[in-house]
C-alpha cells in the first residue's frame, strides 16, 4: 500500500513538474513576443501649417522627428491632431493616428529686416488637447515616448508622466523613457496671438517632471530664468538638455553640466534644429549610444543645413546622404589603416636593415678618413656634423614615402594595391636575404 502511494506521488510530482516546464515555456515566449511586437518610439504633438512669406509649408516638431525616425528605419507610432488642410506625407511608413479637427494649428513666420531673428504668431488653433487616452493601447507601451507640445494648451505632457504603466510592464521591470520639447509649454501668446518666452518654467512644464523625464529646451527659453534654476530643476528629472545654435549643447543631469560641442557648417535655416537634436538624442540614449550628445548634434546639423522651403523632408534626406558619406569615409579609414598595418609597416621594417647597413657604412667611412691630416680631417668632421642631417633628411624622405603610400590606399583602396605592394615587398625580403 506505501509502495503504490509513493508511485502516486512520484507521478503527480512528476506531472507538476512538466506542468511548471511547460508554464514557464508560455510564459518566456509571452515575454518575447511581448518584447517583438513592442514600438521603438511613440511620437505625439500637433502638425502644423508654417506660412513663410505668404507661402504654406509643413511643420511641428513631431513632423521633424518622424524624419528623424524614418532616416533611422524606425516605424514610429504617431499621434497628432489635424484640419483638413495638413499635408502629412512626412508620415508615410509610421503607425498614424489622426485626431480630426477644424483647424491644423497655423504659425505666421517672420523675420527682422537686420538679420534673422524670427518671431512668431499663431493664427489658427485645433480644438482638442492631446492625451495619453488619445494613443492606441499598443503604442502606450512604446519603449521610447517624445512629446512635442508647440503652445501652452495643445499638448497635456502631464498625463504621459501620470500614466501607469501595465502590471506587466511593471513586473518586468520594464522604464518607459519619456522625451519632452518643451519649447511649446515656455510659449505666452497675447491677444492676436504672437508668441513670446515665458520669464519663469509653466506649470505645465513642472508637472511634467520626473525621473523618467528627459527634457530638451534652448537657451532662448532659458536664459531668462533666474541662475541655477535649470540645475535645481533637473535635479528632479532624468536629464536636461539645452541647445545653444551654432555654440552647441549643455547636458545637464543632477548637478553637473557638461558642454555638447557643435558640429561646424555652414547653417541655411535653422527650424527644426532642435526638434532633430531631441529625437536624435532619445534614439541614441535608447540604443546607449556612447555619446547622444554627439550623435544629436550631428543629425542636428543636417537640418541646419537645409532649405526651409524643403523641411521636413529634405533633413531626412539629408541625414541618409550624411550618413551614408560618413559612412564611406569610415570604411576608406578602416581599410588605409588595414593596409598601414599588412603592407606598410612590413615594408617599414623590411627596409630598416638597409637603412642600418647605410647607417653603419657611412659612420665607417667617416671614421677611416677623419684620423689623416688636418684637411682629412677637418673633411672628416664635416662629414661627420652633416651625417645626422643627412640621416635626417633621408628619415624624412622614407617618411614622407609611407604617407604617400598611404595616401594612396585611402584614394584607391587597399584591394588594388595589394598584389602590386606584397611583389615589391618579396622582392626586397629576396635582396636583403640574397
Amino acid at each position: 500500500m506505501g509502495i503504490q502511494r509513493g508511485q502516486a506521488l512520484l507521478a503527480l510530482s512528476s506531472g507538476t513538474g512538466r506542468l511548471l516546464l511547460v508554464c514557464t515555456a508560455c510564459l518566456l515566449g509571452a515575454v518575447a513576443i511581448s518584447e517583438l511586437f513592442r514600438p521603438t518610439l511613440l511620437l505625439v504633438g500637433d502638425v502644423t501649417v508654417d506660412v513663410v512669406d505668404g507661402k504654406r509649408a509643413l511643420g511641428g516638431a513631431i513632423s521633424y522627428a518622424a524624419a528623424v525616425a524614418s532616416a533611422y528605419g524606425i516605424r514610429a507610432c504617431v499621434v497628432t491632431a489635424a484640419g483638413p488642410d495638413a499635408d502629412l506625407s512626412v508620415f508615410r511608413g509610421h503607425d498614424l493616428h489622426v485626431i480630426s479637427t477644424n483647424n491644423t494649428l497655423t504659425f505666421e513666420h517672420s523675420y527682422t529686416w537686420w538679420g534673422n531673428k524670427r518671431k512668431l504668431r499663431v493664427t489658427a488653433t485645433p480644438n482638442v488637447t492631446l492625451r495619453v487616452e488619445h494613443v492606441p493601447p499598443h503604442c502606450r507601451r512604446a519603449r521610447t515616448v517624445l512629446l512635442g507640445p508647440l503652445t501652452p494648451d495643445d499638448l497635456d505632457a502631464a498625463s504621459f508622466i501620470r500614466h501607469r504603466q501595465g502590471v506587466w510592464d511593471r513586473a518586468t521591470g520594464f522604464r518607459q523613457a519619456v522625451g519632452l520639447m518643451a519649447q511649446g509649454q515656455q510659449r505666452s501668446l497675447d491677444a492676436s496671438g504672437r508668441v513670446s518666452p515665458s520669464k519663469e518654467p509653466s506649470p505645465q512644464l513642472l508637472e511634467a517632471l520626473g525621473p523618467r523625464t528627459s527634457v530638451f529646451l534652448s537657451d532662448v527659453e532659458t536664459d531668462v530664468w533666474p541662475p541655477g534654476l535649470v540645475n535645481e530643476l533637473a535635479s528632479g528629472s532624468a536629464r536636461w538638455l539645452i541647445t545653444r545654435g551654432e555654440f552647441g549643447a549643455d547636458e545637464v543631469v543632477g548637478n553637473s553640466s557638461v558642454h555638447l560641442p557643435p558640429e561646424k557648417v555652414a547653417a541655411v535655416d535653422t527650424n527644426g534644429a532642435g526638434d532633430t537634436f531631441a529625437t536624435a538624442y532619445m534614439l541614441a540614449l535608447a540604443r546607449r549610444a556612447g555619446s547622444p550628445g554627439a550623435v544629436a548634434n550631428w543629425v542636428a546639423s543636417r537640418a541646419v543645413m537645409q532649405a526651409q522651403a524643403c523641411k521636413p523632408q529634405c533633413v531626412l534626406d539629408g541625414i541618409v546622404l550624411g550618413s551614408s558619406y560618413a559612412q564611406y569615409r569610415q570604411w576608406v579609414r578602416t581599410q588605409a589603416d588595414r593596409a598601414s598595418r599588412t603592407i606598410i609597416t612590413p615594408v617599414t621594417a623590411a627596409l630598416r636593415p638597409v637603412t642600418q647597413r647605410v647607417q653603419g657604412g657611412f659612420a665607417a667611412f667617416v671614421s677611416k678618413y677623419s684620423s689623416g691630416k688636418g684637411g682629412a680631417s677637418s673633411a672628416g668632421e664635416t662629414g661627420l656634423n652633416a651625417a645626422p642631417s643627412a640621416l635626417g633628411g633621408y628619415a624624412a624622405a622614407f617618411n614622407g614615402t609611407q604617407l604617400f603610400l598611404r595616401g594612396v590606399v585611402e584614394s584607391f583602396g587597399a584591394n588594388g594595391m595589394n598584389g602590386l605592394l606584397q611583389n615589391a615587398l618579396s622582392k626586397i625580403r629576396a635582396i636583403l636575404h640574397a
